[in-house]
């Protein structure tokens, strides 16, 4: 099966690289001692990157860096297309012995994707990894596009129609969608999902060409979790990634003053403000986390109204009696972030949610951040990490992203020792910083009471 990772999760706005879930699974004798992880990059392209531990399940990934910030006007949309990748013969091995492969292993396949990564991941019983990897590496470094499979998988009402039309039924996701278009152009501003017309358009030729480009040696990394290390190194071995084109990477640019509003009707209105935010090796990123959990996350107890210490959702309360949901947002990127808050009510709500929470983010930000804020968002953040990776699938998602991009792993006990050294003056400037860019917004829902952007920052 195939799916696509529409918003990333706080483990992807940490500078530091911690993997506490490893420590969870091990030995329990050595509960007290941090995990040891290694990276290892190979003479044929290949990273590999392993936690160890015992658990009986292995879980293992081929990463590559080839998301959607890649595509260009031309192949617009084409790493939606690479998500359905499970459906396609390889060289070697017919959709349904893939397939059958899998199960028999009593294992998963899953194919998702990120702005700047497409993971193949799968989950097997410890004894069954080098069978799973395989699969992997078939689906990864020996694809073979053929015009009949290309055509069918796009007239496929269950393929990518289907996540078209379950994207249009959640309009909270098109409004991060559509506020990374205005606020990044191109770049990160290009769409986890394909335009409804380049569906059918896509061609053999267009996929080969963008396979070999970042499908290629210095761009992929081989992941396990639960697994032997001398294993993954000897298959990743194997491996034969693209020889690497040297294509340029083109940074991506915030520009700020962007807003594209989309009336889709109903009761409701769903909106996303942001500015020019931290990148995931920006010093100022831990900081902006803090300042996300000053502003709010939404509840944390269930059926709560989320508002006690949440400054944004408390300030909205004041402004309406009517249900809304407001919380802040910090997505980062390698080289660029968005920081700003989404916000949900009733279009007859919407105005004065929307003008409450930005006059008291702006006052937040300004200078109203005091010293007991600072101490309960370090808290919060700390804790969040902690629960977040409890998830050994975020787990491995953190491993592939940083086999690729770092050298140095740090430990749990690492990171909670950046966060307590944050001080407030840190937090004071990292708010002025992201207040000093210009702001951008989408809308989506029914948006006739969705004031403009320039009314609502005026």
């Amino acid at each position: 099966m195939a799916s696509s990772n529409v918003s990333r999760t706080l483990v992807k706005s940490l500078k530091g690289r911690t993997f506490s879930a490893a420590a969870a699974q091990a030995d329990r004798a050595h509960l007290d001692s941090s995990p040891k992880c290694s990276v290892k990059k190979l003479s044929n392209g290949m990273t590999v990157g392993v936690i160890p531990s015992n658990s009986p399940v292995s879980r293992l990934a081929v990463v590559a860096n080839a998301g959607s910030r890649f595509e260009n006007g031309d192949n617009l949309g084409i790493s939606h297309f690479l998500r359905m990748s499970s459906r396609l013969r390889t060289e070697n091995m017919t959709s349904f012995g893939m397939t059958r492969t899998v199960q028999q292993l009593g294992g998963d396949l899953t194919i998702m994707g990120t702005r700047e990564y497409i993971y193949f991941k799968t989950s097997v019983t410890r004894n069954s990894a080098d069978k799973a990897v395989k699969v992997l590496e078939e689906l990864t470094t020996k694809q073979a596009y053929r015009g009949w499979e290309v055509t069918d998988v796009q007239n496929d009402k269950n393929g990518m129609i289907l996540d078209l039309a379950l994207y249009q039924t959640r309009p909270h996701v098109q409004a991060v969608e559509l506020l990374h278009s205005a606020a990044f152009r191109n770049t990160l501003g290009n769409s986890l999902y394909a335009p409804e017309h380049k569906i059918g358009q896509y061609t053999p030729e267009q996929m080969m060409q963008y396979v070999k480009t970042y499908f290629s040696g210095g761009r992929m990394a081989l992941i396990g979790v639960g697994v032997d290390e001398a294993l993954l190194e000897d298959l990743a071995s194997s491996f034969q990634p693209f020889a690497s084109a040297g294509v340029p990477v083109e940074k991506s640019a915030y520009y700020g003053g962007g807003e594209i509003r989309q009336n889709t009707g109903g009761e409701v209105s769903y909106v996303a403000v942001g500015f020019g935010g931290p990148s995931l090796t920006s010093k100022e990123l831990l900081a902006s986390e803090v300042l996300r959990h000053i502003l709010g996350t939404g509840p944390h107890v269930k059926y709560s109204s989320g508002t006690t210490g949440a400054q944004l959702a408390k300030a909205a309360a004041g402004a309406t009696d009517a249900p809304f949901h407001v919380s802040g947002l910090n997505v980062n990127y390698s080289d660029n972030g968005l920081f700003g808050y989404t916000a949900v009510a009733h279009a007859s709500q919407i105005e004065k949610v929307l003008q409450a929470a930005g006059n008291q983010f702006k006052g937040i930000l300004s200078s109203n951040i005091s010293d007991q804020d600072v101490a309960k968002g370090k808290n919060q953040l700390k804790a969040e990490i902690c629960m977040q990776f409890e998830n050994p699938d975020i787990l491995l998602n953190w491993l592939g992203e940083q086999a690729l991009n770092s050298e140095e792993l740090v430990t749990p006990e690492d990171i909670y020792k950046m966060v307590d050294n944050i001080n407030t003056n840190e937090v004071k400037t990292v708010a002025k910083s992201i207040l000093s860019s210009r702001p951008s917004m989408a809308a989506v829902g029914n948006i006739a009471n969705v004031p403009y952007l320039d009314k609502l920052f005026s």
